[in-house]
């Protein structure tokens, strides 16, 4: 610790400060700590440790699902998923509220991006929730936090990063998210249930019957597919979650020239636009990748996550106090650095806490550690997802930090089931033999 923390925590902490974009100042800081603090760890690393990093085949899998979620986005085809949400909870009180929780899970399923899912639902569910009469801030809170079942339900960008950054099965987190991610669409549907209860939110539809749900199904059907497709295959053992995004994004490119012909909409420059913006995105995921890595490398090293433990154990070693004092650190750090930094650097930092002081398995810790991080997205009053949803809803971000309050406390519920119930993470995987 003497060399870590003012060696590469404290010029880390200075350029973030400065405003350098986070995965710069964990490149600089694992920069300055090579040259400037006697380590024994070559300068080279750098560059080796950056390379093997991002030379991964599970990471492969990574540019597959973002396609699939861009070109199913940009071919307007979401619209579908929210039509059959519509017509299978939307007649339930506080209707609107769980169509938009039900879409998220079924985008979920295409995007696995909590970002992805906030700025594409936002615009088309907020303002639908505001004329029926539920508030703009409540209608911004159920948003931004359903996005989060984005990155729980596979397939899940995160879950593939921290997967190939740990070293744990990137199939067995997919199986592992399933539960999970139901269990948090099944507490924000309560908790919107209630505040329509005994608020009066929103308006009150109709049930219209099985026919109309059978036949927006169908129409929905071959966007359904998808999902149904990756987890079949890597589930049933027939492929690889990059062999599953491989087919899922040839799937999306031929849907989407089947639909665009079929409806005359066909339009190339969707098609480019969707793989500018994977470039993008995949890009800038991997410079962060690799930055992380050479810092969660050097932290390694230096055994900073045994000393980390050891004076953990020291404080407590009372199970529910080590949980509460880990979610207080994801969601404190959630709100100001990105996600998948924070889950490649704090992945192996506390691991061993995770496993050693609350007995986790490997699987149960890649769901905890996730979900704990993405929490922080919509911490408030700095979680970025409010910075998306307030101003399509109009509101000030002090109104949607306190309305998404009840939801982030429905959600850390999740949390804590995930890091005292095993089976919550580990049944499925188990029943797929992706578990022994």
């Amino acid at each position: 610790m003497d060399l870590v923390i003012p060696y590469l925590f404290g010029p880390f902490l200075v350029f973030l400060v400065m405003g350098v974009p986070i995965a710069f100042s964990l490149g600089l800081a694992s920069t300055f700590f090579l040259f400037f603090s006697g380590t024994r760890i070559p300068p080279l690393i750098l560059v080796t440790q950056m390379y093997g990093g991002i030379d991964s085949f599970a990471l492969l899998a990574l540019p597959m699902f973002v396609l699939t979620g861009e070109l199913l986005n940009r071919l307007d085809l979401t619209e579908r998923l929210i039509e059959v949400a519509r017509l299978l909870v939307g007649w339930i009180k506080g209707g609107l509220a769980h169509v938009n929780v039900v879409t998220s899970m079924f985008f979920a399923g295409i995007s696995g991006s909590v970002l992805a899912d906030a700025a594409s639902i936002g615009p088309i569910l907020i303002p639908a929730m505001v004329r029926e009469r539920y508030p703009a801030a409540f209608s911004a809170a159920v948003t931004a936090s359903s996005a989060v079942i984005g990155a729980i339900i596979p397939p899940s960008i995160p879950l593939i990063i921290v997967g190939g950054s740990l070293q744990i099965s990137i199939g067995g987190l997919f199986a592992a998210g399933l539960i999970p991610g139901l269990l948090v669409g099944l507490m924000l549907m309560i908790t919107s249930f209630l505040f329509a209860m005994f608020r009066g939110y929103g308006e009150v539809h109709r049930f219209e019957g099985v026919v109309p749900i059978a036949r927006g199904t169908i129409k929905a059907l071959p966007v359904l597919m998808i999902p149904a497709l990756i987890l079949y295959g890597i589930l049933g053992g027939i492929m690889t979650p990059t062999e599953a995004g491989a087919i899922a994004a040839l799937y999306s490119i031929i849907l989407g020239a089947i639909y665009g012909v079929l409806e005359k909409s066909f339009d190339i420059v969707k098609f480019r636009d969707a793989l500018i913006s994977t470039a993008r995105v995949t890009g800038s995921s991997l410079i962060i990748v690799g930055a992380a890595i050479v810092f969660g490398q050097i932290l390694i090293f230096h055994q900073f996550p045994q000393e980390l433990l050891s004076v953990l154990l020291a404080i407590t070693d009372n199970k529910v106090i080590l949980f509460l004092i880990i979610v207080a650190f994801f969601l404190f750090v959630g709100t100001f650095m990105d996600a998948i930094a924070n889950m490649i650097i704090l992945g192996p930092l506390l691991m061993p806490i995770a496993l050693e002081g609350l007995g986790m398995h490997p699987i149960q810790y890649g769901m905890f550690l996730m979900v704990g991080l993405l929490l922080g997205v919509i911490t408030p009053p700095l979680g970025i997802v409010l910075f998306i949803v307030a101003p399509i809803a109009k509101v000030s971000l002090e109104s949607v930090s306190l309305a998404v309050i009840p939801f982030l406390l429905a959600e850390l519920v999740v949390l804590a089931l995930i890091a005292f119930v095993p089976d919550v993470t580990l049944a499925i995987p188990r029943l797929s033999g992706l578990v022994p």
